[in-house]
């Protein structure tokens, strides 16, 4: 690992891992006072088993002040006790927005079942600040299993992609409009970039980050860290929903996005006129139709 606390290898990987999931009693690891710099946005629903080593990763940060607000979506299981057990004081369990509990101006967004490297929010926070005209600061993700372990074999398959993936998508609105949401691992907002564009739109049934990226990238630009800061574990309770956000019916939901939004916007999004977006978005079919013939075979 160099000074810069930058993931260079397999090793790296797994002696986060193994930190982070160390079963050992950890006493509250409040290193860094005052007002929060980050306020960290934790959904959680039935993950009793993960969000403890969720939350611990979240505390462990370096050289940032942060806050961790969970929001429990009327979990069925011990997921509330779960999270109150790690006895931090900058735990707060929640039911409600996150936009109005905290004044933060920077806002991440970890997943429940995630986790991530001791260095990812200042990495992030570094990055949107170099950046005054950048709304959103993302980063690169690595799959692990449901235990959280990690194959060499399998971390050097996943680099290999991120890394093509990466060269490809190099015009990221482009990459809203084709692919989706090419902007999602460990989403950092920057707080009045939120506060201009308007809140989160609760009503859709999935996709809200998706809409909140093309209203952010409509009048901001955003910035890729290019590390893997972000495990995504894969279990299965979050297959299906992986599976679907691929599907027909996914790119259908983030065509009608973007109708809304050329309408609301003069017939121009992200940089383009209504007739270039709506190509765009047919190769995005075109893309959407090859996974869920892919993913049929596989079943």
């Amino acid at each position: 690992m160099t000074g810069e606390g930058v993931l260079t290898s397999h090793a790296d990987l797994v002696k986060v891992i193994r930190e982070i999931h160390d079963d050992r009693d950890h006493a509250p690891l409040d290193q860094t006072r005052g007002r929060p710099e980050v306020t960290v946005s934790m959904p959680a629903r039935n993950v009793e088993g993960f969000i403890v080593p969720a939350i611990r990763s979240v505390l462990a940060q370096e050289g940032v002040a942060l806050e961790v607000i969970v929001v429990d979506d009327a979990s069925e299981d011990g997921t509330a006790a779960a999270a109150a057990s790690v006895g931090d004081p900058r735990v707060r369990l929640l039911h409600n927005r996150v936009l109005h509990e905290s004044e933060a101006p920077f806002v991440a967004h970890v997943d429940s079942d995630d986790f991530i490297v001791p260095w990812a929010l200042r990495r992030m926070v570094d990055a949107l600040r170099g950046r005054p005209g950048a709304a959103q600061a993302y980063a690169n993700h690595v799959l692990v299993e449901e235990d959280g372990s990690l194959s060499e074999d399998a971390y050097s398959v996943q680099r290999a992609s991120i890394e093509r993936v990466r060269r490809l998508v190099r015009d990221y609105r482009r990459g809203l409009l084709v692919h989706g949401m090419v902007t999602n691992t460990l989403r950092t907002y920057r707080r009045e970039a939120l506060a201009a564009v308007g809140p989160f739109n609760e009503r859709l049934p999935w996709a809200v980050d998706y809409e909140m990226s093309v209203r952010l990238a409509n009048r901001y630009d955003m910035v890729l860290v290019p590390e893997f800061l972000y495990f995504q574990r894969v279990h299965t309770g979050n297959t299906q929903q992986t599976l679907s956000m691929r599907s027909i019916r996914s790119w259908r939901l983030r065509a009608s996005i973007c109708a809304g939004e050329l309408r609301r916007n003069g017939g121009r999004l992200l940089g383009r006129s209504r007739t270039a977006v709506y190509g765009l978005l047919l190769l995005g079919l075109v893309h959407a139709a090859r996974g869920a013939v892919t993913g049929s075979g596989r079943g």
